[in-house]
C-alpha cells in the first residue's frame, strides 16, 4: 500500500509529499490574475495598481497562484480569518496577501444573470479530486472605498453559487465544464442583481485527500464604469496549438490585448534562431516563419504591450518538430525542472484519455534506486520503461527520422502519442516509497511517526488524530496525517518527536547534509529582464558533487554603479561586492539539486561572475 500519492503537472516537478494544485480565476480576471499572472512585480509600472499591490511584498507577488489553505473554506471555518481575498493564506504565514491591499483595483464589467467564471489550474491541473466551487458577492448597499480593507460583513452570508463536481462523472453538473486539454474549469452561475462596484469572492475546493482550497477576489462593475482599463497582453496563434512540424508559418494576433492606446513589441528566442524570423517587430500582428529543423526544439514568441500607464508581457512556446513529427501528437514535457528524487520513490506516466479515463505507464511503476534517482537519470529510465512497453506512446526527443529517442536529460524528454491520439494530456506521477518496500513482510516492523506537530514547508500545522495519511479537518482547523508529514524532504517534517521506523523521512532523522565549502557547486548568473534604468536577475546554485551543501554564501560585483532594490529567496547585503546567503529553508542543496534566488537592480544590466567557497 502506498503511503501517499503525488500527481504533478508535467510543467513542473516538485519534491513534495502531497499532490499540489494551484489555480486562480482568470475570466473575469481576479486580482491575482491582473497582478501576478499578467503583470509581475518587476514589470509593474510605477504608480500602477500592481505596483501598489506589490509595494510591501515584492517577492510574494511571484506566488500569484498560491493563495492556498488546507481547510473547508468560508462555509465551515470558525472563526473566519482576518483577510478576505487571501483567506490568510498559508503561503503568507497567515497574513495579508498583495491581493488584500485596499487599493483601487481594476474592475471587470458584469451583468446580473447567468455568467461564466473560469478557473485556470495550469499550475497543478487536478481534476480528479476537485470537489466544489463556491462564490459570494458583496451586499446590495456595499460601497467600495480605497483604503478600506474588505471584511466578511461586506459580503452576503450565503454563497450565491455552490457547484459540486465529481470527476468520475464529469458531465453530471452542466454548470461545470472541465476543459482538461487547457487546464481550465468553466463554471456557470446566476449572478444576483447589483448596481455599481462590487466584489465577488470565490473558492476552488479539492476533496478530503488534500483539503486544498484556493481563494480569490474579482472586482466587478455593474454600471459599465470600469475606470482605467488595465493593460493585459494576449496572443492568438493560427494555427493554434503548442507544436508545429516542418517548415511553414504561424500567424500571431495581439488585437485581443486589453488596454487603451496600446503599442506592441514582438521578439523571439530559440536555441537556433537562424531557423526563425518575424515579419514585424511592431504592430498588433506578426508572422513567424519556420525552417525545417534537424530535431525538435522550442521557439518562444514574446509580446509586450504598453501605454502611458502600464506594460504587460506574455509569450507562447512552440515546440518545432521535424516534418516526420506530424505522425505524433505532443502532449507536453515530462518535466521542466531538474530534480533529484529519493531512492524508493516510484515514478510513472499518467495519461488522460478523451473520455476522462486515466492510463498509467509503464504497467509497473519504476522504483528508483541509487543508480537512477539522479535529476537526469530517472527521466531517462522512465522514458526507456515507457518506450519498451508501448508503441502508441513514447517519451523522449523527436529526431529527423520521426523516431522518439529517450534522452538522458532532466528536461529534454517530451511525451508523444501516435496521431490521431486518444489522449488529451499527460502528467508525471511520483509516489513516495511504499510500505511494502520494507525488508520484512510483517507490518509490525514499521510504525507511524510520532510528534507534537508538523513543519509543513515552514508552516507549523497540527497533526491529525483520526488519520495518519493525507489532510483532514479537526477541531475547526486543518491538520495533516503523520505519515504524510513525515514524507516531506528535510528540513521539514514531524516536530517534537521521531519515528521508530528506520525508513522515516522525517527531518528529525535526516543525516544527508554536510558542511559547505566543497567547491562542487556551479554558480550561474542570468539577467531575466532589463530596461533603461534597471533589471532583474537570477543566480542559480547547482550542486554537482556527491554530498549535500548545508549553508551557503556567494558574492558578485558589477563594473558599473548598481544598487539592489529588492531581493527574494536570499539575504542580500553589501554594495559592491554584493553578498547573498541562504534564508534557512533553502540552506540545503542536495546532490543534483539547485537553489535559485533573484533580485531587482537599479543601474545597467551586466552578466558577472559569481564566487564563493561553494562555487567550483
Amino acid at each position: 500500500m502506498r503511503s501517499n500519492r503525488l500527481l504533478l503537472s508535467s510543467l513542473i516537478l516538485l519534491a513534495s509529499s502531497n499532490a499540489l494544485g494551484h489555480g486562480l480565476m482568470s475570466d473575469p480576471p481576479a486580482r491575482n490574475w491582473f497582478c501576478g499572472a499578467s503583470t509581475k512585480p518587476d514589470t509593474a509600472e510605477p504608480g500602477s495598481a500592481c505596483a501598489e499591490a506589490f509595494a510591501d511584498d515584492f517577492t510574494g507577488g511571484y506566488s500569484f497562484m498560491s493563495v492556498l489553505t488546507h481547510d473547508v473554506g468560508r462555509a465551515g471555518v470558525t472563526p473566519l480569518p482576518d483577510n478576505v481575498c487571501g483567506f490568510d493564506s498559508e503561503t503568507w504565514q497567515g497574513g495579508a496577501t498583495p491581493w488584500d491591499k485596499a487599493i483601487d483595483w481594476p474592475t471587470n464589467p458584469m451583468s446580473a444573470g447567468e455568467q461564466t467564471i473560469t478557473w485556470n489550474i495550469s499550475w497543478g491541473p487536478h481534476f480528479d479530486d476537485t470537489e466544489e466551487f463556491r462564490y459570494w458577492i458583496t451586499k446590495p448597499g456595499f460601497e467600495f472605498q480605497v483604503g478600506q480593507p474588505l471584511t466578511w460583513d461586506d459580503f452576503e452570508s450565503q454563497a450565491f453559487c455552490v457547484l459540486e463536481y465529481d470527476d468520475s462523472n464529469p458531465n453530471a453538473n452542466p454548470n461545470i465544464v472541465p476543459d482538461k486539454g487547457n487546464a481550465l474549469f468553466h463554471t456557470s452561475c446566476d449572478v444576483p442583481e447589483r448596481t455599481g462596484r462590487h466584489v465577488i469572492y470565490g473558492e476552488w475546493g479539492r476533496n478530503e485527500y488534500t483539503y486544498e482550497r484556493f481563494h480569490g477576489c474579482v472586482d466587478v462593475s455593474f454600471d459599465g464604469d470600469t475606470g482605467t482599463i488595465p493593460v493585459v497582453a494576449d496572443i492568438t496563434a493560427t494555427p493554434d496549438g503548442g507544436t508545429f512540424a516542418g517548415a511553414g508559418s504561424i500567424s500571431f494576433d495581439a488585437s485581443g490585448s486589453q488596454g487603451d492606446n496600446l503599442s506592441y513589441s514582438w521578439s523571439l528566442n530559440a536555441d537556433n534562431d537562424s531557423l526563425y524570423s518575424l515579419s514585424a517587430s511592431n504592430g498588433s500582428s506578426t508572422v513567424l516563419t519556420l525552417t525545417e529543423p534537424d530535431a525538435q526544439q522550442t521557439v518562444t514568441v514574446n509580446l509586450q504591450v504598453s501605454n502611458d500607464d502600464a506594460t504587460s508581457t506574455t509569450s507562447i512556446d512552440i515546440v518545432h518538430l521535424p516534418a516526420a513529427g506530424a505522425n505524433w501528437e505532443d502532449l507536453g514535457p515530462l518535466s521542466n525542472t531538474a530534480q533529484t528524487l529519493a531512492v524508493g520513490y516510484e515514478v510513472s506516466l499518467r495519461l488522460v484519455e478523451s473520455n476522462g479515463t486515466d492510463v498509467y505507464l509503464p504497467e509497473q511503476a519504476l522504483v528508483l534506486d541509487a543508480t537512477n534517482a539522479g535529476a537526469s537519470e530517472w527521466p531517462f529510465a522512465l522514458a526507456q520503461a515507457v518506450n519498451d512497453e508501448n508503441t502508441d506512446v513514447q517519451v523522449g526527443v523527436l529526431n529527423a527520422e520521426g523516431d522518439v529517442v529517450a534522452s538522458q536529460s532532466a528536461t529534454a524528454n517530451r511525451v508523444y502519442a501516435e496521431s490521431p491520439a486518444n489522449y488529451t494530456s499527460a502528467f508525471l506521477q511520483v509516489d513516495t516509497a511504499s510500505s511494502s518496500s520494507s525488508s520484512s513482510s510483517s507490518s509490525s516492523d514499521s510504525s507511524t511517526p510520532t510528534g507534537t506537530a508538523c513543519n509543513w514547508y515552514g508552516t507549523t500545522t497540527p497533526l491529525c488524530s483520526n488519520s495518519d495519511d493525507g489532510w483532514g479537518y479537526e477541531n475547526n482547523q486543518s491538520c495533516v496525517g503523520a505519515n504524510t508529514c513525515a514524507a516531506q524532504p528535510a528540513p521539514y517534517g514531524i516536530i517534537g518527536g521521531s519515528s521508530s521506523s528506520d525508513s522515516s523521512t522525517s527531518s528529525s532523522s535526516s543525516s544527508s547534509s554536510s558542511a559547505a565549502g566543497g567547491g562542487e557547486v556551479s554558480c550561474d548568473y542570468e539577467t531575466q529582464n532589463a530596461w533603461g534604468s534597471g533589471f532583474t536577475a537570477n543566480i542559480t546554485l547547482t550542486n554537482e558533487g556527491d554530498t549535500a551543501v548545508n549553508g551557503w554564501q556567494v558574492q558578485w560585483q558589477y563594473s558599473n554603479a548598481v544598487s539592489i532594490v529588492n531581493s527574494w529567496e536570499a539575504d542580500v547585503s553589501g554594495s559592491g561586492p554584493f553578498t547573498a546567503s541562504d534564508i534557512g529553508r533553502n540552506s540545503v542543496i542536495n546532490p543534483g539539486q539547485s537553489v535559485s534566488f533573484g533580485f531587482q537592480g537599479s543601474g545597467s544590466a551586466e552578466t558577472v561572475n559569481v564566487t564563493g567557497d561553494i562555487c567550483q
